[in-house]
């Protein structure tokens, strides 16, 4: 059924092929010119102004350029951007004042709020029914000690109801660029599987992770983590453990590598991500629980001229051995195609890829609020409009192996597949709002290779 209509995905990739090739004559003319003159800056001396909670090493260590160095504007806006993703400014700009043999770098930030008191009301797998609400309240930390370190305890009820306990804190032990992170978590969550969707059972979960990394470079960084997870499902339902009691108790370890160039973390126009996880659950030669995941996810952002961007994306994720029904992979949740974006499909592997071209409409602009309760959070709340022409494929399989119920899978439009036959694929426009503290809101129109079409609203940048 997927195969028979493929005029508008032709269409789209035609669009894009043709896109690339005429921005690329556009970037090479523009490599020719600024080959001819490039102006750069000798910088003897940095300072921070405008923060006044934030250390100021926690934004020099974000900086590739040191006192001493000779950059380009280019590298300048870069360290500008990295500060920015942060994400503990509502603004970062730059200034440069003469000085000696050089110039001093100025740094001026605008702090945002960073302590969170607030209730929490949302509707669980972006389903507008009151049976899906989940409610209670949160305290968050974005910024605790003037550090970056994040600090969040939170107590819901409802639709999955949890109380939980976060904190990280990205560099410790100062020179040795250690970073951390811990959780602990009490939980009720709605069992997702196509099997028993019809059916309200509930995984009773009880754990917590404890991760410690390094920062290799100013891109790249290793972690490794444990944690343990012990859940039980209600009613007892011992087909969706692995543990025939009806309990599984779930050791797990991860080593995780990430590469990031990105310019700008919420809305990227520039550099490359990629992001290697090895997962292993439960302990070598167990009875019950033994399986494995791997996952990447790749990006790449190339510049259309001065605004524009088109950004590639892949991501797959491969298991092995057996997986409960709770560790499988889904789309139509917090992993989703557009043009496909309400289909809920399961399996035990997945892949999706995704292109995008991106341009400004509404250029970014900052506005101020004259408010003496707020102060100077009311400063600098950014406001702007982007468009987008996008493209996403994906398919999601099962281990090939004997199974005997396989005919129980409800995997959509790929069906029961044991090998990456079959794709779905989604295109289409829309607009992005670049806001404060939520940074990016999309409203989107897709459609899909069978003609169907939907209007999308979510939050945050599609990759």
């Amino acid at each position: 059924m997927l195969n028979k209509s493929r005029r508008p995905t032709r269409l789209i990739l035609s669009s894009l092929f043709f896109a690339v090739l005429l921005c690329g004559r556009v970037i090479f003319a523009q490599e020719q010119v600024a080959a001819e003159f490039v102006q750069t800056f000798h910088i003897v001396d940095i300072k921070v102004e405008g923060n006044k909670k934030t250390k100021p090493v926690v934004i020099l260590r974000e900086m590739k350029t040191q006192s001493g160095d000779t950059v380009t504007l280019q590298q300048l806006e870069l360290d500008q951007k990295r500060i920015a993703s942060l994400g503990l400014f509502s603004r970062v700009e730059m200034r440069a004042e003469p000085e000696g043999d050089g110039i001093a770098l100025i740094i001026v930030v605008a702090e945002q709020w960073y302590v969170f008191p607030l209730p929490v009301l949302y509707f669980n797998d972006r389903e507008f029914k009151l049976k899906k609400l989940t409610y209670g309240a949160a305290v968050a930390h974005t910024n605790f000690r003037g550090r970056a370190e994040f600090v969040q305890i939170a107590g819901l009820l409802g639709f999955n109801p949890s109380f939980s306990v976060d904190y990280s804190n990205p560099w410790i032990f100062g020179d040795a660029r250690l970073f951390m992170r811990m959780n602990f978590f009490v939980s009720r969550f709605r069992n997702k599987s196509s099997e028993i969707r019809d059916t309200k059972v509930d995984e009773n979960r009880i754990g917590g992770g404890l991760t410690f990394g390094k920062r290799l470079t100013l891109n790249t960084s290793l972690s490794a983590s444990v944690s343990y997870r012990q859940l039980k499902i209600s009613p007892v339902d011992t087909t969706l453990t692995l543990d025939p009691s009806g309990r599984d108790r779930l050791p797990q370890a991860a080593l995780t590598l990430t590469r990031d160039y990105r310019d700008l973390v919420f809305y990227p126009t520039r550099g490359s991500y990629f992001r290697l996880m090895l997962q292993r659950t439960g302990m070598p030669g167990a009875e019950y629980i033994d399986y494995g995941r791997a996952t990447v996810d790749m990006r790449k952002y190339l510049p259309l001229g001065q605004q524009s961007t088109l950004g590639f994306a892949f991501e797959a994720n491969m298991s092995t051995g057996t997986l409960p029904s709770y560790d499988r992979v889904f789309f139509g949740f917090s992993e989703r195609l557009r043009g496909y974006f309400n289909d809920r499909v399961e399996g035990e592997h997945s892949m999706k890829a995704s292109a995008e071209v991106r341009f400004p409409l509404v250029p970014v602009t900052y506005h101020h609020m004259d408010s003496q309760t707020l102060g100077a959070y009311g400063q600098n709340l950014k406001f702007g409009i982007s468009g987008s022409i996008f493209f996403d494929a994906g398919t999601i399989w099962l281990q090939n192996r004997q199974r005997n119920d396989l005919a129980t899978f409800t995997t959509g439009v790929f069906g029961p597949q044991v090998e990456p036959k079959k794709w779905a694929f989604g295109y289409g426009i829309g607009l992005n709002f670049h806001l404060p503290y939520v940074h990016i809101a999309r409203l989107e129109f897709a459609a899909n290779d069978l003609g169907q079409t939907e209007l999308i609203f979510d939050t945050g940048i599609a990759f």
